[in-house]
């Protein structure tokens, strides 16, 4: 499992700092302090693999070179106290499914979350590859303090909105640090990301009791000390797991059902089996515990709590609430220009009077990989905005969303980055569209259809329950599918021939050997007598292909096996 480590700091003249050297540094190059003439050369370590700067774009591109950029922040940074940029280290997994490429792609994902750049902020990332031995993959990541003026021309005044957010919770004012922020903002990226590359991978989450981090060789003469403490650290872990409302939570984070099996690996650090089995008793006889029945009476053997239940059912409720609440704007219009449409398929069609013409407030789009439920949401957003209405377009992942964007949704947002966004966004009687709305948690469909509701939106939701799943707990697309009906696409396009729709079909119907024996019937499976055969065909194979490099996938179950490919 990934650890998920972030350390964010301020670099402080106070304390020594200066812009120009941290930046060399970060990025193993060389930099010149023009206020004090001192010039920095870090260009001897060899780790660093990635380097760029982000800056907006109305902004001179010559703030894209560090030696202009940081010496523009010593330039505006007039105080003796001044703080010069913020520091930010985040951990990157090491697992070996992932290359350098992923790694970049993963960072950019985070900073683009953060929305640094489009506030106006300049951004230095810098990617260290682990010292040999170590797995320590991680992004250095630097944030000018100021902002950088309309004009382009400079940095102007401090982004004071952006220092730590201060909330009101039940009446006291709760501070949320920065590097709070990052760290669930990170470890919800690497997870979308584990889960986007299909990898079964999942970010630790936050201790409840604080490791120690194990950092750098010059303290590495404090192994032992620190191993010492880590192992308290354990116990404490043990005592907190012995709770068993903690194992529940710690269930229901990511499930709303689950079975004995899982009460059991949640608690297999306990080393004594008796008080194991104790706890699991405790967790399922708890009286926070639902037991889940067949219709016939018969246990399911599956189980879930009243606050999954309740949370659920108020989902519902605002769920029935939205659909009660549409209104009816062009809808003769829109049904003319439907059958207007060429080159659209009748299934098409019939889609796009149900999530267009609909009178309920609430529609579903369902349909398998390849039956064109994208060109479907592209034509609907041609249709609605060319008759006045508002569409906003969410997706649980940055690749769903750019997807959207392709299709020429021109306001499209993270659902997280929605919801946090609120606020600023102007939705007021929108028609909200979510793609890969399967993918979509539980917590998040409740704010969701809160501010849907609040808003007077209409709700357009588009996915397949078949294919990814929430990361966190999920399971309300298909269970909001079966309440307020959808319209399902069946016929696969994306495939031109007869057997290759009825393979996806079969794949995606989860019967893999049908759809096996098709791909075999038609060559597209060869087997070999044995793995080294096997390998040194793919690997020639391989190099004659006429494909470009991102647009093959090799796919084998051992890491091993992953080790001589890619060596090869």
């Amino acid at each position: 499992m990934a650890i998920q480590f972030t350390r964010i700091e301020f670099l402080s003249r106070s304390k020594g700092g200066d812009s120009c050297r941290k930046a060399a540094y970060n990025a193993r190059t060389i930099v010149k302090n023009k206020q004090t003439g001192i010039k920095y050369n870090f260009s001897r370590k060899k780790d660093n693999v990635y380097h760029t700067v982000l800056i907006p774009d109305y902004v001179k591109q010559e703030f894209k070179n560090i030696q202009t950029l940081m010496n523009e922040v010593e330039r505006t940074a007039k105080k003796d106290n001044s703080q010069l940029l913020k520091d930010i280290v985040i951990a990157l997994p090491d697992e070996k499914e992932l290359n350098l490429e992923h790694r970049i792609e993963l960072t950019h994902q985070i900073v683009d979350e953060m929305e640094w750049v489009q506030k106006g902020i300049g951004v230095q990332i810098d990617i260290h590859k682990p010292q040999i031995g170590d797995k320590n993959w991680h992004a250095h990541i630097l944030l000018t303090m100021r902002r950088f003026r309309k004009d382009g021309t400079g940095l102007g005044d401090r982004a004071v909105d952006l220092n730590p957010k201060i909330i009101t919770v039940n009446g006291k004012k709760v501070v949320i640090k920065d590097s709070k922020m990052i760290h669930e903002i990170a470890k919800e990226e690497t997870n979308a990301y584990f889960a986007e590359l299909g990898l079964p991978y999942r970010v630790d989450e936050t201790s409840e009791v604080p490791g120690k981090h194990i950092g750098p060789r010059r303290i590495r003469n404090f192994i032992n000390e620190v191993l010492n403490e880590n192992e308290l650290r354990k116990e404490a872990h043990l005592k907190i797991i012995n709770d068993a409302d903690v194992i529940t939570d710690s269930i229901t984070h990511y499930k709303s059902i689950f079975t004995k099996q899982d009460v059991e690996k949640a608690v297999k650090d306990i080393p004594d089996p008796t008080a194991r089995e104790q706890l699991v008793q405790q967790v399922l006889s708890s009286n926070r515990i639902l037991e889940l029945y067949h219709d016939d009476g018969e246990s399911s053997k599956y189980f879930t709590t009243i606050e999954v239940r309740n949370e659920e059912t108020r989902i519902i409720r605002i769920a029935n609430k939205i659909n009660d609440q549409v209104y009816y704007n062009n809808i003769y219009n829109l049904k003319s220009d439907i059958e207007g449409l060429a080159n659209v398929s009748e299934e098409q069609k019939q889609a796009l009077r149900h999530i267009l013409l609909s009178t309920s407030g609430v529609r579903v789009l369902r349909g398998r990989a390849g039956t064109g439920k994208s060109y479907v949401l592209a034509k609907a957003y041609k249709l609605a905005t060319n008759r006045g209405q508002k569409v906003i377009g969410l997706a649980p992942t940055h690749k769903a969303v750019s997807e959207l964007r392709s299709k020429g949704y021109t306001e499209v947002y993270t659902v997280k980055g929605f919801l946090y966004n609120r606020k600023k966004i102007f939705m007021q009687d929108s028609l909200i569209v979510v793609d890969e709305a399967g993918m979509v948690g539980t917590k998040a469909y409740a704010e969701l259809f809160r501010v849907v509701r609040n808003n007077n939106c209409q709700l357009i939701l588009a996915g397949d329950e078949k294919q990814l799943a929430s990361i966190e707990r999920g399971g309300m697309f298909e269970m909001l599918s079966n309440i307020f009906g959808s319209h399902v696409l069946v016929n696969i396009r994306r495939q031109s021939k007869n057997w290759s729709r009825e393979a996806a079909m079969e794949f995606a119907e989860s019967n893999i050997l049908s759809g096996i024996t098709l791909l075999r019937q038609n060559n597209c499976v060869r087997f070999d007598n044995t793995l080294q055969d096997s390998m040194s065909k793919l690997i020639y194979n391989w190099s004659l292909s006429k494909f470009k490099p991102h647009e093959k996938l090799v796919i084998t179950v051992r890491n091993k096996d992953v080790d001589i490919l890619n060596s090869s």
